[in-house]
């Protein structure tokens, strides 16, 4: 099996945002794994469910929540994260 380790820039003010969920931030983690130089990134929703371990719709939720608190944008299909 070929495994490739990932790593990611993760910014403090997600981690230390007491008003964001601890699942919010763990999705945040995840997507800086897969962000590019520019902190662009574009993962599906089922890979994020899938790597992740929760539904597409919570994967959702959880998007929409870190998007409200403007730590990602949407553009198109992509991604950027703060």
């Amino acid at each position: 099996m070929s495994y490739t380790k990932k790593f990611g820039i993760v910014s403090q003010d997600v981690l230390q945002d007491p008003e964001l969920s601890i699942q919010a931030k763990g999705l945040y983690s995840f997507l800086c794994t897969y962000a590019d130089k520019n902190r662009e990134c574009f993962p599906s929703r089922n890979t994020m469910a899938d790597h992740c371990n929760i539904s597409v719709r919570y994967t959702g939720i959880l998007i929409k929540e870190l998007k409200e608190k403007k730590y990602i944008i949407r553009r198109g299909r992509k991604l950027i994260l703060k």
